[in-house]
């Protein structure tokens, strides 16, 4: 479950929150208008939360009908507590993750009420974020509230790539140089945990890495302490975190090689050790940029 988008995550939440508390004789009988309403979320977005509700064995789909089997459980909520709220926020998480999962590609196209269906937010929302996406790039306006992803080339992706070397490098040595009491190495602990977690489990899990390289590099550009930084951190993470366009056939090896670049680094700064960190970083950026400039459009 833990791969669901917040929407997802906040619906499962709400419907758990919605059930009685003890199940007598009358069937508890959950419809997908009822709660599309109730919630204020497309029914594709009620369907996909009550099939999660389904693996949990709280709900029992047989055809049309999805009947309530048990009562709810505390360990059924997802925590969602540090995770975006917002219905500008929604939208965002929501698109990158179409792009992540490789279900928006170079050249297709889509509109803004597809998106607001599915995302559960409203045509406005969504035609604002994309305005401000369109910024970057990577989509193109189209007649009748419609976009088109568009492809990068060779120069845009180096480009790209040095940006982000010069962020990154001068981020790191500011988190390096952070003392040991800042939270931000209990965020690197756990974060380190985490990946660990996942490497232990890499062949059902290793999806789950293009999470981990988020939030990573996003704790390291914080400690810029640049606002302007900040600023450009949602275009590189687009492409470099989210994988934009590229070939998924050995996402697999890749996620692999760079799961375990991310460990090293990880240790190396948890060790405060700037050498060690500054090495691990490089052989990291310099994968990323392989792989980057070998997913452009027309470079494999």
């Amino acid at each position: 479950m833990s791969g669901q988008s917040f929407l997802i995550q906040e619906t499962v939440n709400n419907i758990l929150s919605s059930l009685p508390e003890s199940l007598n004789d009358t069937p508890v009988v959950l419809k997908d208008n009822t709660l599309a309403k109730q919630f204020n979320v497309s029914r594709t977005t009620i369907r996909t939360s009550i099939q999660e509700l389904e693996k949990l064995g709280v709900v029992k789909i047989i055809g049309n009908a999805k009947t309530v089997v048990r009562v709810t459980r505390a360990t059924d909520y997802f925590d969602i507590s540090d995770q975006v709220s917002t219905k500008e926020e929604i939208i965002e998480r929501y698109f990158l993750d179409l792009i992540n999962k490789g279900k928006l590609l170079p050249g297709n196209k889509f509109s803004e009420l597809e998106l607001a269906k599915a995302s559960g937010c409203n045509t406005i929302t969504v035609r604002e974020f994309l305005i401000k996406f369109s910024r970057f790039g990577l989509i193109d306006k189209k007649p009748r509230a419609k976009w088109q992803m568009v492809e990068f080339d060779e120069k845009f992706a180096t480009e790209l790539i040095e940006f982000r070397r010069i962020l990154e490098m001068n981020s790191i040595t500011k988190l390096i140089a952070k003392p040991q009491d800042d939270p931000t190495w209990a965020k690197l602990s756990k974060l380190l945990d985490d990946h660990r977690e996942v490497l232990a489990d890499f062949d059902n899990r290793y999806l789950e890495f293009s999470q981990l390289d988020s939030r990573l590099h996003y704790i390291i550009q914080e400690a810029s302490g640049n606002r302007f930084f900040m600023q450009f951190f949602d275009v590189v993470s687009l492409i470099c975190h989210y994988h934009y366009q590229w070939d998924k056939h050995d996402e697999y090896e890749r996620n692999f090689v760079a799961i375990n670049e991310h460990i090293e680094i990880l240790i190396q700064l948890l060790a405060h050790n700037t050498s060690g960190v500054i090495n691990a970083m490089e052989v990291h950026l310099n994968s990323a940029r392989d792989t980057l400039l070998g997913s452009a459009s027309g470079l494999k």
